[in-house]
């Protein structure tokens, strides 16, 4: 059990510098905490609704509506009215937001090349194999959190 907290807890230290240093270097574009990950969605999905983005980030409709609020006050992205469902919204990326990809994969990578800079190939590959593996698990049918669980329980 020790192990797997030490496993988990490192894998949410990574997260939380990632999140950190991704706000630091995007502060100048007045890009916030963890809203470059809202932009990185909308590269593959633009146009997707703004629960679906909650949904892919797991995060709350509350949390994905303020950042999603944020970056369109920033010029990032634009709301619309999803014209099969007027109570929700279809998110897009702006020019700006588009010119933004760039930037953002650069520094993704810069800190990835920091990261993994002591890393043979072998490696390298070798993680990325087995964190694949354990999120494939995340998607498997019936995959829910105990809370999750519980709720639809009700």
């Amino acid at each position: 059990m020790d192990d797997a907290i030490m496993l988990l807890g490192s894998i949410a230290h990574i997260q939380r510098s990632n999140l950190a240093y991704m706000a630091k270097e995007l502060e100048a574009y007045r890009i916030g905490s963890g809203q470059f990950e809202f932009l990185l969605v909308l590269y593959h999905y633009d146009g997707i609704s703004q629960e679906t983005i909650a949904k892919l980030l797991k995060v709350s409709k509350a949390t994905s509506a303020r950042s999603i609020k944020s970056l369109e006050q920033e010029g990032y992205v634009y709301r619309q009215r999803d014209a099969n469902d007027r109570r929700a919204y279809k998110v897009y990326l702006t020019e700006k937001g588009k010119g933004m990809r760039d930037i953002i994969l650069k520094k993704q990578a810069s800190l990835i090349g920091i990261l993994f800079s002591d890393f043979s190939y072998e490696e390298k590959e070798i993680l990325k194999l087995l964190l694949h593996k354990v999120v494939i698990k995340l998607f498997e049918p019936g995959f829910a959190s105990p809370s999750d669980k519980q709720s639809e329980m009700k």
